[in-house]
Order: C-alpha cells, then structure tokens, then sequence
C-alpha cells in the first residue's frame, strides 16, 4: 500500500498545471482526471465528494427552498475535516450569496425580512441591512461587487459571468497557498479546473439567454447560482 505522503506527491505530480483562466484547450480531460482521482484515500475521496454536494451546481439538489439548502449546507461545512476546505468553501458561498442578493435586488425584491434564512456566511446581515444600498454594504469586503452591479444592470452576462469567476479562481488561490502535495492541494486543482473548464465552454449567447431567464424568474438564492461557479 502506498504510504499517503506519497501518494498525493505522485498524485499532484501527475497533474497538469492550470494557471489561466480562460484558456480553450484544457490540459487533460474529465476521463484522465477521473483516472488520476484513483489515487484518493477512500476518506478523502468521501469529503471531496460531501463538500461537491453544496458547491458544484450539478450536485445541488434545486428542489431545496432556501431554508433547507442554507441548513445543509451549513452542516456539511462544519463537518468538513481540513480548516483550510472549511474557509474556502465557505467564502465561495459568501460569494454566491453577494451575487444572489444583486441578482435579487435587481429583479426589484425588498429586503429579505428581518430573521429569514435566505444566504450562508458572515455577511448575511450586513447585506440584508444594506439592501437599499449600491454595493450592499460589502465593497469594504469585495472590491468587485461594484464591478458586478454595473454588469448586471448592463445586462452584461458574459462580463459577470468572467467576474465572478475571475474571483472565485483568486479565491481559491488565496487559500490554496502553502499546499502543495496533500489533499488540499487536489480539491484546489479540482476547483481549478472546473473554473477553466466552465469558461472554456462558456457559450455567450446561452448565457445571455439564461441570464434573463434568471431575472425574469426572480428565483431565490440559492437556486439561482449557475453562474457563480
């Protein structure tokens, strides 16, 4: 059996670099990287897949109203073993809590009322507070969420959608340092990847298109992130 110290050195040597957004020929394929993810520890592999179940779309169960989405959510990040995963997880919800509360301020929503559970992290209230202002009160904590109105209200679906995953690929960078050859390091490249593969099949004109459909729906929250990676 190999030891686990070397098996996520001989993992993350196996894989590719990703180092641009944006790039239109990835690296290696879903298949390869299916392939490479062999080398998981049953236990890591289990996590990897628990902290999927509230960040990638395609594993977010859309028959969840608000309340029980945020619940779940909540309860699986604190279940979450690596301090590291646990914050970065978390700040890529708080991100797409920011973005749903534009989303929804701009569909011409009140202010969640006083006591609802509508988003995940620190800066719920904050924003619920700041509903009537420009940038929600956050700008002292992200400095794009300017830049992400002005998209929005354009109607620049291809602009915001590049923003914000421009600043879920910094994010993630920011906690990815000091991991190099762990388990960490294979859930960033994971993420990395997922981030270049999204936009290097980013259609301009679909998103456009669902890009309305999402403002015209008024949908809530949670179960209006496709974008937000």
């Amino acid at each position: 059996m190999i030891p686990r110290t070397e098996r996520y050195v001989m993992l993350m040597a196996s894989l590719p670099s990703i180092r641009l957004l944006g790039e239109k020929a990835l690296p290696i394929n879903p298949a390869r990287l299916t392939e490479r993810m062999k080398l998981l520890e049953p236990e890591d592999r289990d996590e990897l897949m628990t902290i999927a179940s509230i960040l990638s779309w395609n594993r977010i169960d859309t028959g969840d109203d608000d309340a029980a989405y945020v619940a779940r959510a909540e309860r699986i990040l604190s279940a979450i073993r690596s301090a590291t995963l646990r914050e970065a997880a978390l700040e890529r919800l708080e991100i797409r809590t920011l973005i749903a509360a534009l989303r929804r301020r701009h569909a011409g929503e009140e202010a969640p009322a006083a006591g609802t559970v509508w988003g995940i992290g620190r800066h719920v209230e904050t924003i619920r507070r700041n509903w009537t202002q420009p940038d929600l009160g956050m700008a002292r904590f992200y400095r794009w969420v300017g830049p992400a109105r002005e998209k929005l209200e354009a109607g620049d679906s291809v602009g915001l959608e590049r923003l914000i995953l421009d600043v879920t690929w910094q994010a993630a960078a920011r906690h990815e340092f000091g991991h190099e050859f762990d388990f960490e390091a294979v859930v960033f490249y994971l993420m990395r990847w997922q981030l270049a593969d999204r936009w290097a099949r980013y259609d301009a004109d679909a998103a456009a298109i669902r890009f309305a459909e999402l403002l015209d729906a008024a949908l809530p929250p949670m179960a209006s992130l496709e974008v937000a990676a």
